[in-house]
This record gives C-alpha cells, sequence and structure tokens, in this order.
C-alpha cells in the first residue's frame, strides 16, 4: 500500500501551500526523506549480505571448516533492529510533513509505527532464542512464544485497522487488467 505521504510531490502541489515556510519546510524535508529512505534501503540490502555472508559461513562450518562466527547473527539482528528503528523515526517525520502540507494528520502513521515496533520485537525475541539456542529454559521459551504470539497480533490487529481505515481515494490507483482489478485488460471483457 501506497500512503499518499509517500507519493511524489509535484511542484504543482508545494505552489498550492500558500505559507512560504511551510512550502519551504516541506521541501527540504521531502528530499531529506527520500536520502533516508535510501541509505536505509542500501542498508537493508548491506544486513542482507552478511546475513547470506553468514548462512554460508554456517554451511561451511557444518562442513567442518572452522570459521569465527561468534556474535554475528546477534550483530546482524541488532542492525536490522536499529534499521527499523530508523523507519519508526522516519513515519513520525512523515506525520510532521502531512502536517506541513495539509495542516492535520492521520493515523495511517501511527499504525504503521505500531506494525513495525512489533515486527522489532519479534526481532529480538528470535535472536534471543537463537543466541541462547538449547539453553533456553521451559519458563524462558513459554514467555517467548506468548511474546511472539502477541506480538503477532498486534501486527494483525493493526494490519486490519489500517485496511478499515483506508479510503479508496487514498489506495494506488489500480492496474489497468491486474487480479482483482475492476478494469478489464486492454481488448477484453468482463465475463
Amino acid at each position: 500500500m501506497t500512503s499518499p505521504s509517500r507519493r511524489r510531490r509535484t511542484p504543482k502541489l508545494y505552489a498550492n501551500i500558500a505559507n512560504p515556510l511551510r512550502r519551504l519546510s516541506l521541501v527540504v524535508l521531502d528530499a531529506l526523506d527520500l536520502l533516508v529512505y535510501a541509505l536505509v534501503g542500501l542498508a537493508f540490502i548491506g544486513a542482507a549480505l552478511l546475513a547470506l555472508g553468514f548462512s554460508l559461513a554456517h554451511l561451511l562450518l557444518n562442513f567442518g571448516v572452522a570459521l569465527p562466527l561468534t556474535g554475528v547473527v546477534q550483530d546482524v539482528l541488532d542492525f536490522v533492529s536499529d534499521l527499523l528503528l530508523v523507519l519508526i523515526i522516519m513515519e513520525v517525520l512523515g506525520t510532521v510533513r502531512s502536517y506541513l502540507e495539509k495542516g492535520d494528520t492521520s493515523v495511517e502513521p501511527f499504525l504503521i509505527i505500531g506494525i513495525i515496533s512489533a515486527t522489532r520485537s519479534i526481532l529480538s525475541i528470535g535472536a534471543r532464542l537463537s543466541v541462547l539456542g538449547t539453553k533456553v529454559t521451559p519458563d524462558e521459551f513459554r514467555n517467548s512464544m506468548i511474546e511472539l504470539a502477541i506480538d503477532a497480533l498486534v501486527i494483525i490487529a493493526l494490519g486490519i485497522t489500517m485496511r478499515i481505515l483506508v479510503k479508496p481515494g487514498n489506495q494506488p490507483a489500480e492496474a489497468e487488467g491486474a487480479p482483482g482489478s475492476s478494469q478489464p485488460p486492454e481488448g477484453g471483457d468482463v465475463p
């Protein structure tokens, strides 16, 4: 789903903002927003490469090749968790940009923040369990499973809430002929 605050702003949209300070602030925040998202995207690619490297090293370790792997899993998961924190901060910035643009704000960014936060918690629990391995006590394991279930329910509840609250005008235009599209493919009829 593409949020209206994430759509590319045009010079015409900026021209519609009467207050010059608001307009300048929005232009600067949009440029910085794009830069930070690009850097976070590159960092996620780096985290994926690190995880791939760890997986290959772990495979070699299973074949008897000794490699230093201590702490790598936790470091990669901490890095991804930190990147998700950056995304949470960027969503808060999105509400500021929305306010500068429209003079009001919506609940959608806060729902996204909740989903990202629950995802961070799931990653943290997964990291803790993978690092502890067989040293996890039954009580710790049970508590972790309850925590994972609650985080999953939070994600589902917030996702359903977003789906209910999204107005048809806020959804990206459906591709012509795409599955689920109300428009038939070019040259075709609706059965």
